[in-house]
Order: structure tokens, then sequence, then C-alpha cells
């Protein structure tokens, strides 16, 4: 089951129940080959080159699209509590780790803090993320809040995906 909202103009939200044990989600997001089976919309192909999970490490991944194209993704991990909490800073980079700005057209905030918690519950485990915009200008703002339906896609996509992957498919 799978819900999305949004709080406010500035805050998105995505709650999904896994089929699995909290240990599996859990590692799922801690080992790199793990993440790059589902990490990235659908269609997208990504390969983890740095997955540090601890606070002040990061993860560094390039998401290969259908159409030839690439992008980079970063997470920069503000606080690791196994196997219930991730908090860190999503942006996109370049190949070197650097962040950049978004890599299409139009305003997008430079940085989203990130929040997911893992939460054991009958059948499964819940994962509930959070994005808020850091610092936005008004027109990040406004963009950010335009976007829910896209990021809701996305990370639908991606949770699809994660699902597929915590059932060995």
């Amino acid at each position: 089951m799978r819900t999305a909202a949004v709080a406010d103009d500035t805050e998105f939200v995505i709650t999904r129940l896994f089929k699995a044990p909290r240990s599996r989600v859990w590692e799922a997001w801690e080992k790199p080959e793990l993440m790059s089976q589902w990490f990235g919309p659908k269609g997208v192909t990504t390969t983890v080159k740095t997955l540090d999970l601890r606070p002040g490490g990061i993860m560094h991944a390039r998401m290969d699209r259908p159409d030839g194209g690439h992008m980079w993704a970063k997470f920069a991990y503000r606080e690791v509590v196994e196997p219930s909490r991730l908090v860190w800073v999503h942006s996109f980079a370049d190949e070197h780790a650097n962040t950049v700005p978004w890599p299409f057209e139009g305003p997008w905030p430079l940085e989203i803090l990130s929040t997911a918690t893992f939460t054991e519950e009958e059948g499964g485990t819940r994962i509930h993320v959070v994005w808020t915009p850091i610092n936005p200008s008004a027109e990040e703002r406004q963009a950010f809040a335009g976007m829910i339906e896209s990021m809701t896609e996305g990370w639908g996509g991606t949770f699809d995906k994660l699902d597929e992957a915590l059932a060995g498919r």
C-alpha cells in the first residue's frame, strides 16, 4: 500500500508497507550492491559508487536513463539510527560527488532534507519518507510544490523496484 501527500507547500511525504522484516529492508539501504538494484525511478539503471552509511558519510550514485543520458545523485548522511531512521541531505551531483543544480529545466531546490523511518508492523516494514527543501527561494518552493505528482511517481517507482529487490526478483 502506498500513500503520498503534501503536508504543506514545502513538504512531500510518501509511505509504503514492504512485506519484509525491518533488518532486510534496512540492509537494502546500507549495501551498495543492493541499493543499486532499486534506487531511482522505474526505467533508470543505478550504479552506487559510494555508500558510507554514517553521519558525515555519503551515498553517490550514477543513474542511467533509457534515453542514454545520465545524472548523479548524492545523499549526505546527517543521522543514522540502525534500523529505524535515516536523515540525509539529498541533491543532484556531478561525477565527483559535488552538489550541482538539478539537470532539468526550471527552478528546483539545490538540497532537500530527507528523513526515512523504518517501522516494524504486522506483515512487514513501513517506510515513511519526508522531503523538505533546504533554504528554497520562493520560486524553488513553488516548483517543489508543483512537482508533488512527479515525486510521487518517482518514489512510487523506486519503491516498486525495492519491493521487487526484497522479493528476490
